[in-house]
């Protein structure tokens, strides 16, 4: 009698864990989809500057930490922007042919902008996405440090035309040349 009870026991613990873990999974799956990161660190994973960055705020304690940061205009966002993070959540375009894309482009090397993969580098990041079922992508440019989308745009793919890379990194550079003139 103790042992059937022992196992059912054990076998609605097992059962509990697995929903946990399984709600752990879609809640980052959520988390990754709207833009956020995710809730989860990794101990000993945060960088030197923002570690320090806290041991200087250590001090004020009356301040409030959760405070998110103000938001800046998007013009003077992209007239800043130096480092480029770019995302891609499309099997049909891939990051990195977006970022050899936008190395390409004489402006972006005038600007004197880079592409970087480190996320906290970042000054911009280009996420782009592809409406299911659709020729139609879409790109949202974000800034990192407040999440607030600066510009998006939109484009489609044809069969014989341009690259979808080469089209959002034309897009993109469209977006910026208006706030940032050709040097």
């Amino acid at each position: 009698m103790n042992r059937q009870l022992s196992r059912r026991l054990s076998n609605v613990n097992l059962v509990r864990f697995i929903l946990a873990l399984l709600f752990a999974a879609a809640c980052a799956t959520l988390a990754r989809a709207q833009g956020s990161p995710p809730v989860l660190k990794r101990q000993g994973a945060e960088p030197q500057q923002q570690q320090a960055a806290r041991n200087d705020d250590d001090d004020d304690d009356d301040e409030e930490d959760s405070a998110p940061p103000a938001a800046v205009d998007p013009a003077t966002v992209l007239r800043r922007a130096r480092f480029v993070l770019v995302r891609s959540d499309s099997a049909f375009v891939s990051g990195r042919e977006v970022e050899a894309s936008l190395l390409k482009r004489k402006e972006f090397k005038a600007w004197g902008m880079a592409v970087t993969r480190n996320e906290a580098q970042a000054d911009l990041i280009i996420e782009i996405t592809r409406k299911p079922l659709t020729r139609r992508f879409t790109f949202s440019v974000l800034d990192p440090r407040t999440s607030e989308v600066v510009t998006s745009g939109k484009t489609r793919s044809v069969l014989f035309g341009k690259k979808i890379s080469n089209k959002i990194a034309e897009k993109f550079a469209n977006r910026v040349k208006v706030y940032r003139p050709y040097p």
